[in-house]
């Protein structure tokens, strides 16, 4: 389809917009990568592999959310036009001894070992965390500037972390993109039946 090579042909120029972001210090650790179709595909099948992993062991209601929250992602991914990934080296502080991330200083932020879990496991310097969020609300902005519909997403970049497909960046976020005469990635049944049980299960606790 014609609207599909647009978007793609546009992912570039929002990369444009992703490089130039502001970054603290004027440092630029950001990276990011415009997917192919086979590696869109195969972030939206990591995604379901995450998906099976992170609901193991939990009660009834909880994996019925889970599963509701990560395949919608996944099965939105598939959908989309093109995929772009966008991280930074979280790992690398800028030296400040500010205590942002909750230690004394840089070096003690350094020494800490990142807990062992099946996300992006941290800590992370936050003036780059700073400098991602900037990046990605660049590259979401630049894609509505050309009428592209677009979401930001956790659970794609998470996937695209453990395929390795950005090996220096930790933490990573995924932005798909998509032009259909009606926004894929709003009106989601499946996310509104999701965000109700996460509402039962927590007044629960």
């Amino acid at each position: 389809m014609q609207e599909k090579e647009a978007v793609k042909a546009a992912a570039k120029i929002i990369g444009i917009s992703i490089r130039t972001a502001p970054k603290s210090a004027g440092i630029d650790d950001i990276a990011y990568k415009i997917l192919s179709d086979e590696e869109k595909a195969q972030v939206s099948a990591e995604t379901r592999k995450i998906c099976a992993q992170f609901k193991k062991d939990r009660p009834a209601e909880a994996q019925k959310a889970i599963a509701l929250d990560w395949l919608s992602d996944a099965d939105t991914v598939d959908r989309s036009d093109c995929l772009i990934l966008i991280g930074v080296n979280g790992r690398k502080p800028l030296g400040f001894n500010c205590g942002g991330c909750g230690f004394k200083g840089c070096q003690e932020f350094l020494s800490a070992k990142p807990p062992e879990t099946i996300f992006m496991a941290g800590p992370f310097c936050m003036f780059k965390l700073l400098d991602l969020g900037i990046a990605v609300s660049s590259a979401a902005r630049a894609a509505a500037n050309f009428n592209i519909d677009n979401r930001i997403m956790y659970r794609a970049g998470l996937a695209g972390y453990r395929l390795a497909l950005l090996k220096e960046c930790n933490p990573l976020i995924g932005v798909p993109l998509s032009a259909t005469g009606k926004n894929i990635y709003f009106d989601r049944k499946e996310k509104l039946e999701a965000k109700e049980l996460w509402k039962q299960i927590n007044t629960k606790r």
